[in-house]
């Protein structure tokens, strides 16, 4: 039997004082800093949205061109002249590659179109292009002049064709669906009460009577190259000043068919 005795364990304990509060805060702190975010407040609302859609401008050929004998003197030029308005009578050509024209003689080009503007804003110009054929092409002996027709009104007077084929003549789209905006329709320009108009060029070439000897003859002219043009301008109208560089264009009145 041993008598050996074990030697004592001396344990030592130290008291923790707990700070009360203190570690709470400082755990909440580090926790706040350690990721989480204060959410501010935000709030949002739908609102009613559009769109916008573009305009159109157009110019479409009824049908191919006709021609007509108008000649004063010609006593079956019975036939109203196709989107006109009956003041011009005349005899239609079947073949004009086989009629011959002579001194004294009145031609009638027809050309019928249809005209789309649509757009606020929006105004075309009228042009005939085409008329700028090579040297020795065109007769010198025959004079040219042209009407405008829209929906078989007259809404000018005949007049001398320029060489650039500027008709004078100008269309507004309508003022309907412009949301309270004006007109853009003045003096110089035809205001279209929709969005299509019929619109009836008459070119006549009128081959002088005093011509002598044998001054022009088997001389071939050609207008199957002519064409209608609309382009778009801003440069009129009520919204649109006319730029100091440019001459305006002189008013055009519908002439009564009995003039």
């Amino acid at each position: 039997m041993s008598t050996t005795t074990n030697a004592p364990v001396v344990v030592v304990t130290e008291e923790k004082k707990r700070r009360k509060g203190l570690l709470w805060v400082a755990g909440g702190t580090a926790l706040l800093l350690g990721g989480s975010t204060f959410a501010l407040w935000s709030a949002s609302a739908d609102i009613g949205g559009g769109s916008v859609t573009a305009g159109d401008l157009n110019i479409t050929a009824e049908e191919d061109s006709s021609f007509w004998d108008v000649s004063a003197d010609r006593n079956d030029a019975t036939q109203t002249l196709p989107g006109t308005d009956g003041s011009q009578l005349g005899h239609v050509i079947d073949d004009t590659a086989t009629w011959r024209m002579v001194p004294g003689d009145k031609v009638a080009a027809v050309f019928d179109a249809t005209v789309t503007l649509e757009g606020d804003n929006l105004v075309g110009h009228l042009t005939v292009d085409g008329l700028d054929g090579a040297p020795g092409q065109f007769n010198e002996g025959i004079n040219w002049s042209y009407e405008v027709y829209a929906d078989g009104t007259r809404l000018s007077a005949e007049a001398a064709l320029p060489t650039d084929g500027d008709t004078g003549m100008f269309f507004a789209a309508p003022r309907a669906g412009q949301g309270g905006g004006s007109s853009d329709a003045n003096d110089l320009v035809v205001e279209m009460a929709q969005t299509t108009k019929d619109v009836t060029v008459v070119i006549y070439g009128e081959f002088d009577a005093e011509t002598e000897g044998r001054d022009q003859v088997t001389v071939e002219h050609t207008l199957g190259d002519l064409k209608l043009t609309l382009n778009q301008v801003r440069s009129v109208g009520e919204q649109f000043v006319v730029p100091d560089t440019v001459d305006p264009v002189d008013p055009v009145d519908p002439v009564d068919p009995e003039d």
